[in-house]
């Protein structure tokens, strides 16, 4: 989840604009017109898209890995959509896995469950999913896609839930130990005071906590992990390769958690280690299932855009496409005006419960969004690779321009959520829902 939040309706009737809007500028008058001669419409309701409508994505099969984004972390369409574009991804395209901005080990139970059909998904989102933008019931609607995808298949030919995110250390040293007292018991006794020290450390002990101090619980963290590779024979021959890969990565994502918080509460570095250490993750989803393997990355367009300066260091798609090149394609999501869920912004920044806010003014006269907004349709694709050199697009994006993408947080004016960025940089595909609706939480989930 994009934890700083960006701090951050005019609808057309039917999908043809009746002509051209006269406070619009000559330059955007006709930024508008090559637009309406190259976007891709869609319809209203994204799960209801043929395969036939979304024949573009065959752009797509070479992808090893396709990065969908989000404009906020609670829009309907944008979750439906995505959510479509898996579906068709895996039947027509192999993608193997769908990699969630989520906690990796708080993914196992919801892997088990798509699957091997265990436990109650309701009951696992409300109590196991630690993000609340998850807890919806356009996720809920995916899983059981995913979970009804796999029913009477092969373990080969299943589809699969992974968490790539590294902010929590919640459920790993429970993993761990079921593990290790199910294959070398001995090993638990070393691991379990270094985990249980890690796991109880409260956002003050990281605040507070000194460098040499730091630097000795890094150590032993990485001591447990030459430990784990040690004993590599014996524990795969006690349980699966496959077992022991989730295992040692359990344990990488909880290291990697323990520097995230330390380095996000001390403020001691400005590497953005978050989403260094996410394109780490999703590598290592490709590597779990061979290096032909495809996957659908889910997170906040911040993350999966390719942007070499996100939070002063690179996001996840910089990273991925740094390794992968063009195998790496980035899909940003927009909008202009609707509802959406987002955590309130309180006194000081601090964060309310999640609650359903509302755009209903124009967007910024010198934004994207305002282009999009005058498109001959409401919902379409954007082909940003396909923009004609010398067209009107062409130049104008030679200058970055705002673009509205709203975080976590959400204060109520939406001029405070527009971006500056090279968007034709960051992003292959652009899919745009004009006005958009509120996710659906899950009632009652501990958010």
């Amino acid at each position: 989840m994009l934890l700083v939040a960006l701090v951050c309706c005019k609808i057309k009737n039917g999908g043809q604009s009746p002509g051209e809007d006269e406070t619009l500028t000559e330059q955007q008058k006709q930024l508008v017109r090559e637009l309406n001669q190259w976007l891709i419409p869609l319809g209203f309701s994204p799960l209801d898209l043929t395969d036939n409508e979304l024949s573009f994505l065959d752009g797509l099969k070479e992808a090893k890995i396709v990065g969908l984004g989000e404009a906020t972390h609670g829009t309907r369409e944008f979750f439906q959509m995505k959510h479509r574009v898996f579906q068709y991804l895996v039947q027509y395209c192999q993608h193997k896995a769908i990699g969630f901005e989520a906690d990796f080990a708080e993914s196992i139970y919801i892997n088990n469950y798509v699957t091997r059909g265990e436990g109650d998904l309701e009951e696992l989102m409300r109590t196991v999913m630690q993000y609340w933008s998850l807890k919806t019931g356009e996720i809920k609607e995916l899983l059981e896609w995913m979970k009804d995808y796999n029913t009477g298949k092969g373990d080969e030919e299943k589809i699969h839930y992974f968490g790539f995110d590294c902010k929590h250390t919640t459920y790993q040293p429970d993993l761990l130990q079921e593990y290790f007292l199910r294959t070398v018991p001995a090993l638990w006794q070393t691991f379990s005071p270094v985990l249980e020290q890690v796991r109880n450390l409260s956002d003050y002990n990281y605040q507070v906590m000194p460098e040499e101090t730091y630097n000795s619980i890094k150590t032993q963290l990485e001591s447990l992990e030459n430990q784990l590779i040690a004993n590599r024979e014996q524990l795969i021959y006690n349980s699966s390769s496959r077992e022991y890969e989730i295992n040692k990565q359990l344990l990488k994502t909880f290291k990697q958690a323990f520097i995230v918080l330390y380095h996000r509460y001390s403020g001691r570095s400005n590497i953005n280690w978050r989403d260094r250490f996410m394109a780490e993750n999703a590598r290592w989803i490709v590597d779990f299932f061979g290096q032909d393997t495809k996957i659908t990355l889910w997170a906040h367009n911040g993350h999966i855009a390719r942007d070499p300066d996100y939070i002063g260091d690179g996001s996840i798609g910089y990273h991925l496409y740094e390794t992968f090149n063009n195998q790496y394609q980035a899909v940003g999501f927009g909008f202009s005006q609707g509802s959406f869920t987002a955590l309130a912004t309180g006194q000081q920044g601090s964060y309310t419960e999640p609650e359903i806010h509302q755009i209903t003014i124009d967007p910024r006269n010198d934004s994207i969004n305002l282009i999009f907004h005058h498109a001959s349709h409401k919902n379409f694709v954007f082909h940003l690779d396909a923009i004609p050199g010398g067209s009107q697009w062409d130049n104008w994006l030679s200058q970055q321009r705002p673009f509205l993408m709203i975080g976590a947080g959400y204060d109520g004016d939406p001029d405070d959520c527009y971006r500056v960025l090279d968007i034709r940089g960051h992003y292959n595909w652009i899919i745009y829902f004009d006005s958009t609706n509120a996710t659906i939480l899950l009632v009652s989930c501990q958010c």
